[in-house]
């Protein structure tokens, strides 16, 4: 595993914009080029942004996301008690704490951040089906050239938001 640390700006056309607490990401070179090569293939009015990567699991970081998992499952389950079944999609690691092919991305349309999920996973369905509906042209165009890529979405409607992406090995 042959791991790059990134911290927040552009990496050649990559934007790198660590999620929070994180203060950077780390990302397996292989998948790194492959999201440099979607980017290539993108409108240039559509850019890529890369939220999360590799997080170890031993560390300050893999500590407090597993802290926040746990509060927010808990939240989850009492607000959504009918999508119970979603939960291990949404609040498991989804491979972050194996190696950097894990990764979540995000897009910029002409220069601006789209946010599908805005209240994150807790973001309700119908409002993200507003979102995915306003912006279901470029969101499938990045879907798309991340998958000819050689990425696998998320099979998980909100996780797919996140544009959550493995890299097939």
């Amino acid at each position: 595993m042959a791991l790059l640390t990134l911290t927040r700006g552009k990496y050649a056309s990559l934007h790198i914009r660590p999620r929070w607490p994180a203060r950077q990401i780390q990302v397996d070179l292989k998948a790194l080029d492959r999201l440099q090569r979607v980017q290539t293939k993108l409108p240039q009015h559509i850019s890529l942004i890369l939220t999360r990567g590799y997080e170890k699991k031993a560390s300050r970081l893999g500590l407090a996301r597993k802290q926040f998992r746990l509060l927010g499952i808990g939240a989850f389950r009492l607000f959504y008690s009918n999508r119970r079944n979603e939960i291990a999609a949404i609040f498991g690691s989804n491979g972050h704490d194996v190696d950097g092919m894990h990764v979540d991305v995000s897009l910029l349309l002409h220069g601006h951040r789209v946010r599908l999920l805005p209240l994150g996973v807790f973001t309700p369905l119908f409002w993200q089906q507003r979102r995915v509906a306003r912006f279901s042209l470029p969101l499938s165009q990045v879907k798309q050239a991340l998958i000819n890529e050689g990425f696998r979405i998320h099979s998980n409607p909100t996780e797919s938001l996140q544009i959550h992406c493995d890299l097939a090995a």
